[in-house]
């Protein structure tokens, strides 16, 4: 810990539209690793090795011991101060619980046995942090009889995204890889490790900033200039802990399920080539098109169901009232998909950027289809829209939302809120392209990645599965009567191999 308190310098750090809307929120996975071995007198991951390979690590990622801060115009900045770090919260535990029971309870970071209290959804304070926001919290709990590992670590969205939190994870087990070999090469800790550069410095998407609009709607363009009222600029003032404290609160009064689906690699892949004939040509789907084509209709077709069971939601009528905002009768069920902007911008940082670069995108559904259900000819024609907006560049609507995002940042708060409020949507986050099986400490890879629950409703998860085993995760947040719906969705269900409740 002293080598990485001695190499940092003091620093702020303002953040931009788009991770100030990110701020209340972490990034958290669970990493478990099995012990194939637990005869072994060797120690599986040593304690040591890991906290020190982490310390090491943090010096190419001094901002995740600085202050998250709101300043008197509701900006939001990263205070990295020599003389007053905000450390990380490690600890490194062991239970009395067999890995084999984590199997059993299909390895729900919700229900280990360590203090995760405000790491994962909307941070807030524990008694672990000193009454502070911690930007990075790291538990380690290890199962009796040397049968398996957790590594668990929550990481704030404010800092960086899923490409920049793997890119952290990796480089931490990339360290303590290093020290293993050192150790057992020559006995000591003078370790070579592979120069990597990794970019902090919120100037590279400052710089592609523009103050034009052609590239927004009219409506997008209103809503991010005129949608401030008195209580969304009294929240955006808070400081993070009391934002932190009323929005956790909030979503708390809100019923909710969590499940885990399991769809085998060739049960999605069959799928799609079958949609594949409904394609017009030269269009060609990826495994991700047909997932949220597919998610998307089943979660609408869920929510109608429930609607008409229960009618109006008092949820979402309150958020509407909270912001003076009519609810209105829509047409088409929007679907979210996450688009990584790193290759897409011209600037020779982009892909070693390591703050918020990923945007969020809405394309609509119609509702006339998602009735006429799952065939293969509305499956293609909605994937087909799904495609095309993976496919667009985005970069002049990334710099210039990025823009009118960066000076009115209190938009963010009713944003967040408001999008509660909604119940016409889905917000899909794709992680199966980070390297998530490649955080190997230098015992072997995870044998499963499993993200916490999502904070909001509404909100799936696509993870990978363990290569060796194959197939996708679908981890998806809604209303019980909602999930109940999905689950007795036939179509679905032929689709999924197995599932769990999460929460």
């Amino acid at each position: 810990m002293d080598a990485f308190t001695n190499s940092v310098g003091s620093h702020i750090i303002y953040l931009d539209g788009y991770e100030v809307r990110r701020s209340p929120f972490h990034v958290a996975i669970g990493y478990w690793y099995k012990n194939d071995n637990p005869d072994s007198s060797d120690e599986f991951m040593p304690p040591k090795l890991l906290q020190d390979a982490f310390y090491r690590a943090l010096q190419d990622f001094p901002i995740l011991a600085g202050h998250i801060k709101t300043d008197n115009y509701s900006r939001v900045y990263v205070d990295v101060n020599k003389d007053n770090l905000n450390m990380p919260v490690y600890t490194d535990t062991t239970c009395d619980l067999n890995y084999s029971d984590m199997e059993k309870i299909g390895f729900n970071v919700t229900k280990v046995p360590i203090d995760l209290y405000g790491t994962y959804g909307v941070p807030v304070p524990s008694k672990l942090s000193d009454g502070k926001i911690k930007s990075a919290n790291i538990r380690i709990l290890r199962f009796k009889n040397n049968s398996g590992v957790l590594v668990y670590a929550s990481i704030g969205h404010s800092i960086t995204d899923g490409y920049g939190y793997v890119h952290f994870m990796n480089r931490w087990a990339e360290v303590a890889r290093s020290m293993l070999q050192q150790r057992s090469d020559k006995g000591d800790n003078n370790v070579p490790l592979p120069v990597r550069e990794y970019v902090h410095d919120r100037s590279v998407p400052n710089g592609l900033r523009s103050n034009k609009t052609t590239a927004l709607s009219a409506s997008t363009v209103k809503y991010l200039l005129n949608s401030s009222n008195s209580i969304s600029r009294w929240i955006a003032w808070l400081s993070p802990e009391k934002r932190g404290w009323l929005i956790k609160k909030w979503i708390e009064k809100k019923d909710h399920t969590c499940c885990f689906f399991h769809i085998p690699s060739k049960r999605i892949e069959d799928l799609r080539n079958s949609v594949q004939k409904y394609a017009p040509t030269n269009v060609k789907y990826s495994i991700n098109d047909i997932l949220v084509t597919y998610l998307g209709i089943v979660v609408a077709q869920a929510k109608q169901e429930a609607k008409a069971d229960k009618g109006s939601k008092s949820y979402a009528v309150a958020i509407n009232k909270l912001f003076g905002r009519s609810a209105k009768t829509l047409t088409e069920f929007d679907i979210s998909i996450n688009i990584n902007m790193r290759s897409r911008v011209d600037h020779s940082d982009a892909n070693n950027y390591m703050g918020n670069m990923i945007i969020r995108k809405e394309i609509g559904f119609p509702y006339d289809l998602i009735q006429k259900g799952s065939t293969g000819e509305v499956l293609a024609t909605l994937a087909q829209k799904i495609r095309k907006l993976a496919a667009e560049p985005h970069s002049d609507f990334y710099a210039q939302k990025g823009f009118l995002l960066d000076i009115r940042p209190d938009n963010i708060v009713y944003k967040t809120f408001f999008d509660q409020g909604s119940e016409e949507g889905l917000v899909t986050s794709n992680l199966t392209r980070f390297a998530h099986y490649g955080v190997d400490f230098g015992s072997g890879a995870p044998a499963i990645v499993r993200h916490a629950p999502p904070t909001f409703d509404t909100h799936a998860y696509i993870m990978p599965t363990n290569p060796k085993l194959g197939g996708y995760e679908i981890e998806l947040k809604l209303a019980p009567d909602e999930m109940e719906a999905v689950i007795q969705n036939t179509n679905w269900m032929k689709l999924v191999d197995s599932y769990e409740h999460y929460l």
